[in-house]
């Protein structure tokens, strides 16, 4: 219970922290004075800030995983994401940047291979598409709403993301069922493609 305590207390206030300041500027020792502990508490937890952030981003990975079930559309699953980033504007800014940009691009990436490849598996129930054009299909709209929300955050975010994700979801509405139909008349796709 206090192990836990103790890594939520540091993670709050490293948040807090990177609301106020450039990740750059933030060191373990201003962190442990600021949550009134010492430093070897910091490293009993994490090995360094990079391992801080990575919890960060695993943790809200797994509740929007969690949030997203079959019920919910591919724009419902996204702006999920979007709004973790919208409420945490300021400490995103300062991880994208800096050195843990990487880290950053890896959680929008996953994130969205998550949403996608639900989404899209339970769209081809509904069709007989060729399993790897499923994962195509996936990959590919992974691909481009990664881009589209790092895009987003390089541009310090002052769009709405629910307004923008709700408006790509109607310009694009039925492309992805289409596109798994047009698979079940294609010639076999052999190739092996490295999508996971």
């Amino acid at each position: 219970m206090a192990k836990n305590y103790t890594k939520d207390l540091i993670r709050s206030e490293f948040i807090k922290l990177l609301n106020k300041k450039s990740l750059h500027n933030v060191t373990v020792t201003e962190l442990a004075k600021q949550c009134k502990i010492e430093r070897k508490t910091f490293y009993y937890h994490y090995e360094n800030l990079t391992e801080l952030i990575k919890e960060i981003f695993d943790e809200e990975l797994d509740q929007v995983i969690e949030e997203y079930n079959e019920t919910l559309s591919w724009e419902e699953g996204f702006i999920l994401v979007a709004k973790f980033i919208w409420d945490n504007k300021k400490v995103i800014k300062h991880m994208y940047e800096s050195d843990y940009k990487i880290e950053l691009e890896k959680y929008v990436f996953s994130i969205s291979g998550e949403i996608m490849n639900k989404y899209v598996s339970r769209q081809a129930e509904m069709t007989r598409a060729q399993e790897m054009d499923v994962k195509l299909i996936a990959y590919f709209y992974q691909c481009a709403l990664s881009s589209a929300l790092i895009q987003w955050v390089a541009t310090d975010m002052k769009t709405d993301p629910k307004v923008v994700t709700r408006r790509m979801g109607e310009l694009m509405d039925g492309n992805i069922l289409l596109s798994l139909k047009r698979s079940e008349g294609l010639k076999k796709f052999t190739q092996n493609l490295y999508l996971e």
